[in-house]
């Protein structure tokens, strides 16, 4: 036996085509760009182990003296991918421990073959990345894992060693270059490991196999997109209270544009190489990018590209949808019918790369054309992504993780939005989307409340992760999932609160509270509960508690987000209402409000802040559809001009209109009917009528005649706005009272002496039905003003 052998013949080592792929496992990346964490075979999978796979899986021997025991350094490296399990198992933390084990006695083997020896210098440093990302050596408990970090590193700098000295390890050195750069933005080393990735792009050759240039682009746009490390230790209590973090990593514009530089450069390539998939991630990437950072007026147009891409057209949906024929037309009446409307159809996909990119593009579409209050173009995406959804699109991608083939060279393997995510994200989108809160049964609250059901029937339902996801994934996603339950309560508190439905806002306020705490999220929702409590002051007639919240909200809330504007807004709103209270009816000015109210400022006096207001109104331009809408009315009430002000009305109207936002519609409403009560009674009596319609529907009962009895606790419902519902009914009958109705702004401009409209018209018997509805709406105001006092008590006297 020669004691001094020759070493083998030294050959390429290439991966297989389905394990090829970078990595970027930081927890806080764009779900698009983060790649599993192994391109080695022995962590991918264990059947694509060729030393491993010759061995243990052909058809057994015709004798036992033919089997040969495996080399042991063989079968130790490749144990990892035997002992693989995804981070939820019972036994992970089980299979990490004697992973490591595995690599460790391998490494001290003596005569290691360079290729042997590499690959386990590169499993034990992606081993100790998901250790990392999983917050094992951050933890006391897993005494193992302590002092991972320097293990890591020196991993990295000698399998790089290794990979650099041959040629036929370059696929190694690539993987480790990216682990490199996820250990770097792990230590805040921000700038050195962007200038990792950069440099790796650099030193690519031609020959090289596209997916190692792809990977390499990706991981870079992941960390241009996520300023902040996965590295971070959680705040103390007392902080917690006095900091409200972003709800997200927010990069900065100089990265923004970075990133959508790479991205850009990632086309360029894919189209010249004609890798037509790869030229829609990043299509995707491209209006992902640009949702996030809020940058709107690009966006429409990468919505276009991404749908060209994928085949897709949309008509935008017609307002109102024609009417359904009646049974029975009468005597006279034509029989011609009206044909039905087409069935919609839409394009289906089978391919899961295909599934998961147009579930991307329809989500990031429908949020932008909502921001913009363009509820035409909402309407065919979202009922393309219902379709898709129904026909259970999530399943071709189950564990979130899609391939990508090449024509030359191994797969792009990508991780994207996890399925269980994208689920009850439709839900959150679907509700956020439909702005119409009346009816007996508005969708934004059906979706919201089904949402919610689904949401805890799904939590019991075990996630599915791949073998080579890392416990900072699962709690990545663990995470998404609490915001989006949270997400959805927010949304059915909003509706309630809308649809006078205080009971259910309070209770679900009070579940908001539990669920944040629960999940130690309440710090990136402290700002919105505050502005939930504000609305709901504002909707039971407490202004000076509603102020109170809404600079609570304003104090906590990110400077510049949507929530921190909309709390100026409703401030300067409220201050404008009371003002001009104070200035009509003097000490008087808190009859009929709410008994349950605090005390208004002092330092509040009757004038009212125009130039602080103007500035509030310059803050919603460029906010979205709806806060736009908002502003031109604070503008209308600041303007002394009659004509300005109806002007800035009519655009107010025209934004509700177009976002079907029948909520902020009642209240425009309103305020143009009072501009037109002197000057043109049939063109305000139209308006009112039609004000009067939608306070009734904000509230409206789910079934016909449900909750109609006088003298119960549904009286409220059944009248909707009571507030808004009585002060048009005041105008109808040329009554002088002053209420305070849902948002005081209303009182600007309205007029509190006015001809008796259907007295004009000469409808006495609409008078008499009128002045009935009337005294039920005061009696539902007196109610909600004396909401949460003590039932006085009832005293019978006997005469002796």
């Amino acid at each position: 036996m020669d004691e001094n052998p020759r070493p083998l013949k030294r050959q390429r080592i290439q991966p297989e085509p389905s394990m090829s792929a970078a990595t970027d496992d930081t927890g806080y990346s764009s779900d698009l760009t983060t790649l599993p964490p192994s391109s080695d075979p022995a962590l991918r999978a264990a059947y694509t182990s060729s030393p491993l796979k010759s061995q243990l899986f052909q058809p057994p021997p015709q004798s036992q003296e033919e089997l040969k025991p495996l080399p042991p350094a063989v079968l130790l490296v490749n144990l990892p991918s035997l002992l693989a399990h995804p981070p939820n198992h019972k036994y992970y933390v089980h299979s990490l421990v004697l992973s490591l084990s595995a690599l460790r006695k391998c490494l001290t083997l003596p005569a290691l073959l360079p290729d042997i020896e590499c690959r386990a210098w590169t499993g034990l440093a992606e081993l100790g990345m998901r250790v990392i990302a999983g917050g094992f050596s951050q933890s006391e408990e897993y005494g193992w894992a302590t002092g991972i970090e320097a293990e890591v590193e020196k991993a990295l700098s000698r399998g790089s060693i290794i990979a650099q000295k041959h040629p036929s390890l370059r696929a190694y050195k690539h993987q480790l270059a990216l682990l490199q750069a996820q250990l770097s933005q792990w230590q805040h080393k921000t700038k050195f490991a962007r200038n990792q990735i950069r440099n790796l792009i650099s030193s690519l050759m031609p020959s090289d196999p596209p997916h190692m240039r792809y990977s390499a682009q990706l991981a870079l746009i992941t960390l241009l997109t996520t300023p902040t490390a996965a590295h971070q230790t959680k705040p103390e209590p007392e902080k917690v209270q006095n900091h409200t973090p972003p709800s997200s990593p927010q990069p900065s514009a100089q990265d923004v544009y970075a990133a959508l530089s790479v991205v850009q450069e990632l086309e360029d390539r894919a189209v010249a190489d004609t890798h037509k998939q790869v030229a829609l991630l990043a299509r995707v990437l491209r209006l992902r990018i640009l949702v996030a950072a809020g940058m709107w007026a690009d966006v429409c147009a990468a919505i276009q590209k991404g749908e060209v891409a994928l085949g897709l057209s949309y008509e935008a949906a017609s307002t109102p949808k024609p009417r359904k024929p009646q049974p029975s037309q009468g005597k006279g009446a034509t029989q011609t019918q009206q044909a039905p409307a087409p069935e919609q159809m839409f394009i289906m996909f089978e391919d899961a790369f295909e599934a998961a990119m147009v579930v991307h593009l329809l989500m990031l579409s429908i949020v932008y054309y909502t921001h913009a209050g363009d509820a035409a173009e909402v309407s065919p995406r979202l009922s393309h992504l219902h379709a898709l959804l129904d026909s259970d699109v999530l399943d071709r991608f189950p564990d979130g993780v899609i391939e990508i083939a090449l024509p030359t060279g191994p797969s792009l393997v990508v991780q994207v939005t996890h399925p269980r995510i994208l689920f009850l994200l439709a839900f959150l989108v679907s509700s956020a989307s439909k702005r119409d809160a009346v009816g007996r049964k508005p969708k934004r609250k059906v979706f919201a409340a089904e949402g919610l059901t689904t949401w805890d029937a799904e939590a019991i339902r075990e996630i599915s992760f791949s073998t080579w996801a890392s416990a900072g994934d699962m709690q990545e996603v663990e995470e998404r999932l609490a915001r989006i339950k949270a997400d959805l309560l927010s949304e059915l508190i909003a509706v309630s609160i809308m649809r006078s439905e205080f009971s259910t806002a309070e209770e679900n306020l009070n579940i908001l509270i539990a669920h944040t705490r629960t999940y130690d999220i309440f710090p990136l929702f402290a700002a919105r509960i505050a502005l939930h409590h504000a609305h709901l002051a504002h909707a039971l007639l407490q202004p000076a508690r509603a102020l109170r919240c809404y600079r609570a909200a304003a104090h906590h809330a990110e400077r510049g987000s949507f929530v921190h504007v909309a709390a100026l807004a409703g401030e300067a709103a409220i201050c404008v209402g009371v003002s001009r209270r104070m200035s009509r009816l003097g000490e008087t000015w808190r009859e009929g409000l709410s008994e349950m109210d605090e005390d208004w400022p002092e330092e509040e006096g009757v004038e009212i802040d125009v130039q602080g207001g103007m500035e509030v109104v310059k803050m919603c331009r460029g906010m979205g559809g709806s806060l736009e809408a908002v502003a031109q009315v604070l503008e209308a009430s600041f303007t002394p001009e009659i004509l300005k002000a109806k002007q800035h009305l009519k655009q107010a109207l025209e934004l509700a209109t177009k976002a079907q936002d029948n909520h902020l519609r009642a209240l425009v409403l309103a305020l143009i009917a009072a501009h037109y009560l002197h000057t043109a009674g049939d063109h305000a009596r139209t308006m009112l009528q039609t004000c009067e319609q939608l306070a009734a529907g904000l509230g409206a009962p789910p079934t016909k005649g449900a909750g109609a009895t006088q003298g119960t606790k549904s009286t409220p419902v059944v009248v909707g706005n009571a507030p808004l519902g009585l002060w048009v009914g005041e105008r109808f009958l040329g009554e002088s009272a002053v209420h305070h109705i849902r948002c005081p702004v209303a009182l600007s401009v309205s007029s509190t002496s006015v001809a008796e409209l259907f007295k004009r018209a000469g409808k006495e018997a609409r008078v008499q039905k009128q002045t009935a509805v009337n005294a039920q709406l005061t009696k539902a105001v007196s109610d909600l003003a004396r909401r949460g006092l003590p039932a006085p008590a009832n005293v019978q006297v006997s005469a002796s």
